[in-house]
C-alpha cells in the first residue's frame, strides 16, 4: 500500500514539474493587431488600387489598407478639416501643394512623388437608343453642334478645383476656344466617376434651370477603359491642359510612418506599376 502511494505521489509531481516547465514554452501575450493605413485617392484610381490593396496585403499580411475615394478637392477639404488621412494621392498637383505649402508643412519631407499620369478623353453613350449628336460626334470641336444638349464634366470650381478632372477639360475648351459656348450645356458633377455615370445613362440633369440630356462627357481615359457603355470619341492632346500627374504625399499626422513609406515605395515598385499600366491604361510617372 505504501508502495502504491509512494509511486502515485512521484507521478502526480512528475506530472506538476512537466507542466511548469511547458507553460514557459507557452505564448500568453495577446495576439498583435493589424497595422491600418488610411488612404485618400482620387476616385480615378479606384479599381486600380483595389488590385494594388490585394497584392500589397498578401505581401503584407500585418497591414489592413483602408481607402476613401473621392474628388481630389472633397478629400483635400476633408484632410484639412482633420481627416484621419496617411497617405493622400491626388488627380492633380494643386490640391497637394495647399498640404505641402501649409507653414508648417503637412506633408512629411521628401515624401511627395508622382504615381502614375494619365489622358483626358471626350465620351458619349452606346447603350440605345442613342442620340443623333451622340452618334455623330467625332470630336471636341463637335460639342458645340446643336443636337448636343448636355456635357457632363467634372466640377471645376474652387481654388484649388474640387475636381481635378473637371478643370483639366476645362483647360481644354478654352484652347479650343469654346468652352464660354459651352457653359449653358454643361453638367458638373461631383467627381469624375458620376461623370462617366451620367454619359453611360443619358441622365436627365438640370443645367441652368433648363433640363437637359447628357449626349456626352470628359472623363479620363482610364475611367472610359473600364465601361462598356461608352465610346472614346477624341483624346485631348497633352499640350491642350496640365500635365495629369497624380501625386503622393505622406501626411504629418499619421502615426504609422513606416507602414505609409513601405505602401508608398510599394506604389512605385514593379508589381504596382504593372497592374497601373497594363491592367487599367495608366501611364508612367
Amino acid at each position: 500500500m505504501k508502495r502504491r502511494r509512494l509511486i502515485a505521489w512521484i507521478a502526480t509531481a512528475v506530472t506538476s514539474m512537466m507542466l511548469v516547465i511547458g507553460l514557459q514554452f507557452v505564448n500568453l501575450s495577446p495576439a498583435t493587431s493589424a497595422t491600418t493605413l488610411n488612404v485618400y485617392a482620387a476616385v480615378s484610381l479606384t479599381n486600380a488600387l483595389n488590385a494594388i490593396k490585394t497584392q500589397y496585403q498578401n505581401a503584407n499580411p500585418g497591414v489592413n489598407v483602408v481607402y476613401t475615394f473621392g474628388a481630389s478637392g472633397t478629400l483635400l477639404s476633408q484632410i484639412q478639416a482633420g481627416a484621419p488621412a496617411d497617405i493622400f494621392i491626388s488627380a492633380a498637383t494643386g490640391q497637394i501643394n495647399v498640404l505641402q505649402n501649409s507653414t508648417p508643412s503637412k506633408l512629411v519631407a521628401g515624401s511627395r512623388k508622382n504615381i502614375v499620369r494619365n489622358r483626358l478623353v471626350l465620351i458619349t453613350p452606346t447603350t440605345p437608343p442613342v442620340s443623333a449628336g451622340s452618334a455623330a460626334l467625332t470630336s471636341f470641336n463637335g460639342l458645340t453642334n446643336a443636337n448636343i444638349s448636355g456635357v457632363a464634366i467634372g466640377d471645376y470650381t474652387g481654388t484649388p478645383p474640387v475636381v481635378p478632372a473637371g478643370n483639366y477639360a476645362k483647360q481644354v475648351l478654352t484652347s479650343r476656344g469654346i468652352f464660354t459656348t459651352l457653359i449653358p450645356k454643361l453638367y458638373l458633377a461631383n467627381n469624375v466617376r458620376a461623370v462617366l455615370t451620367a454619359v453611360e445613362n443619358k441622365a436627365s440633369v438640370t443645367v441652368a434651370g433648363v433640363n437637359k440630356t447628357i449626349n456626352a462627357g470628359i472623363v479620363y481615359k482610364t475611367d472610359a477603359a473600364i465601361s462598356n457603355k461608352v465610346r472614346v470619341v477624341q483624346t485631348a492632346l497633352t499640350t491642350e491642359s496640365d500635365l495629369i500627374v497624380y501625386p503622393l504625399g505622406i501626411l504629418t499626422r499619421t502615426k504609422v510612418l513606416t507602414t505609409a513609406q513601405s505602401f508608398s515605395t510599394y506604389l512605385s515598385g514593379t508589381t504596382a506599376q504593372n497592374i497601373f499600366k497594363n491592367n487599367y491604361g495608366f501611364l508612367a510617372p
